[in-house]
């Protein structure tokens, strides 16, 4: 190829001689070319060749040889000696250029080049990236060497082949109560790894006789998905074991199951030794649906609090909802914030199950220390995202401050709310949900089961488990928290037989998280309960053995709820 390759630079005049229409044939391209500056040498696919001219910078650009470039890279170049214009030709379209111009005709569409094409020595030399990458090659240079690589692009991939969804059932035919075994056994064409599984039908073991359907799609990682896989399952009318007795021997916390064969009422109701902490809680939730700018509530605080806002945007357009704290003394004040969690914009009880969750499991690594200067107002909440019309977003955060501050949550449309909150009114609430500033945030409640037999624990009643009242802080007038929203409970449970916990809400859907010996988990860890029939697990206690499960009400569902112990 050195030989050919010499005897084409010999045997060319130059192309500022070029004195009719000329085309100079395409040859095999290189993969790899390397310049370097000031060097009548250039290295293609490993082996060196002469230049006709060095590689030289003008006006900060690399020109090259126009007759090495359109050679070695496989282009065709043809040259008009009547309009004395350049064109040349490569797989990803073509150029035009003149000598002395900058203006290049790109497809053409007029482009501008930083340096025009020149002749120097009886040599054309054209602006090497700009040709090599409207061609789509591939140009770096390297300044310690001075080196400059021209590749070829990479090839296209190629297209992305859908992956395949595919599992085996163990048994095809089981018992009521039966362990069902699945083995999933998709895979990728492309090598491509799954992101997401998506089953519909699939249980651990079915409960009710007759033929269920499994269905199963897989997504790779370029966002394909999968032909749906399906099979179906025959239960027999033969039980091995009853939805309970199963889930007390396979237990996993936030199982959904059918508890309507328990007669939750007539259960006897324990009676817990309760103590209650002196930290306040402020709840914003009323009004629950803002349609307008507005300060939602508002209330001044010292010490060790608990800040909970739901609010939902009911407006035509997109708003946002601030937390601000203000300090109006004369000295600094410190506000630590010891945990936070936040979730939406979205569906109001998706948001009040996400939040809960990110609370509950929260550590004390996320705390963080913010100083308040004399007059000056800061925004808690760090979520910058729009609330579109009909989402709702939650908040909640416990934090400790060394002085009076003044708490706000505000909705605003645009604008900054620290210069707007002096012009903003506070909304009226709406008659139907919280608001309000109420002591005793956190409730402790101690159960000990002596029998053995079924019982249940009963919260957020408003009778046995007493709701909080306190004041409306705009208002001064007295509120109530029907159902507790924001409370925060940690149920400690020593039993004395070995004893299933199951959760049971009565007062309508419900979709939250809890925490069992320290685990944080869904509740229900999929879909939502509807009362009376419908209930999760919570956890298992062995005989003598001591379990807390930590749960606050979530927004937007519904109390109260009852935990059932029953002896297995």
């Amino acid at each position: 190829m050195k030989a050919i390759f010499q005897k084409i630079l010999m045997s060319l005049p130059v192309l500022c001689l070029f004195a009719f229409p000329l085309q100079t044939p395409a040859y095999a391209s290189a993969s790899t070319i390397i310049l370097k500056l000031s060097s009548n040498q250039a290295v293609v696919d490993g082996t060196v060749y002469p230049l006709p001219a060095a590689p030289v910078i003008k006006d900060g650009v690399t020109l090259v040889p126009l007759r090495f470039l359109v050679e070695t890279l496989g282009m065709e170049v043809h040259w008009n000696s009547r309009s004395r214009e350049i064109t040349i030709k490569g797989q990803e379209g073509q150029i035009q250029l003149k000598p002395e111009s900058k203006e290049a005709v790109v497809e053409g569409q007029i482009r501008q080049l930083h340096c025009a094409p020149t002749i120097s020595g009886g040599t054309t030399l054209v602006p090497l990236r700009f040709v090599a990458e409207t061609l789509k090659y591939q140009v770096s240079y390297d300044a310690s060497t001075r080196e400059i690589r021209v590749a070829q692009p990479p090839p296209p991939p190629p297209p992305n082949r859908p992956p395949v969804a595919r599992f085996e059932i163990e048994k095809t035919t089981v018992a009521q109560g039966e362990t069902v075994i699945y083995r999933d056994e998709s895979y990728d064409p492309d090598g491509d790894g799954l992101v997401e599984v998506k089953w519909t039908g699939k249980q651990r073991a079915f409960f009710k006789p007759g033929e269920y359907t499994v269905t199963l799609q897989v997504k790779d990682s370029r966002g394909a998905w999968s032909e749906t896989a399906s099979k179906t399952i025959t239960v027999t009318e033969e039980v091995v074991m009853d939805e309970i007795t199963y889930n007390l021997h396979h237990p996993i916390p936030g199982e959904p199951l059918d508890l309507s064969a328990v007669e939750v009422l007539k259960l006897p109701a324990v009676d817990p030794a309760t103590t209650m902490s002196r930290e306040m809680l402020m709840v914003s939730n009323s009004p629950e649906v803002f349609t307008r700018e507005g300060i939602l509530y508002a209330d001044t605080l010292w010490g060790t609090a608990r800040l909970y806002y739901h609010h939902i945007n009911g407006s035509t357009v997109n708003q946002h909802v601030y937390l601000l704290a203000t300090n109006q003394g004369l000295d600094t004040a410190t506000v630590t914030i010891k945990k936070q969690a936040f979730a939406g914009p979205g569906d109001p009880m998706a948001a009040g199950r996400a939040a809960t969750y990110r609370y509950l499991a929260a550590g004390t690594e996320q705390a963080r220390t913010i100083y308040i200067k004399p007059g000056e107002t800061r925004v808690l909440n760090e979520e910058k995202k729009p609330i579109a019309p009909g989402l709702c977003v939650h908040g909640i955060l416990d934090l400790h401050t060394d002085r009076e501050v003044l708490f706000s949550v505000v909705a605003m449309e645009n604008g900054d709310p620290i210069t707007a909150y002096s012009n903003l009114s506070t909304l009226p609430p709406d008659g139907k949900h919280i608001r309000g500033t109420f002591p005793q945030a956190n409730r402790f409640l101690s159960v000990h089961l002596y029998e053995n037999k079924p019982a249940r624990l009963i919260i957020a009643d408003g009778g046995g488990d007493s709701f909080l009242y306190g004041r409306d802080g705009a208002t001064n007038l007295l509120g109530y928290n029907k159902g507790n929203y924001g409370v925060s409970y940690e149920i400690t449970i020593e039993s004395k037989h070995r004893m299933g916990v199951f959760f049971s809400p009565r007062g309508g859907p419900f979709a939250g998280a809890a925490t069992w010996d320290g685990q944080p988990f869904y509740l229900p860890n999929r879909g939502v309960l509807n009362p009376p029939g419908q209930g999760a697990l919570v956890g298992i206690i062995e005989a003598g053995q001591q379990k807390t499960l930590r749960f606050m009400p979530p927004a937007a569902s519904y109390l109260p709820i009852n935990l059932i112990f029953i002896p297995f």
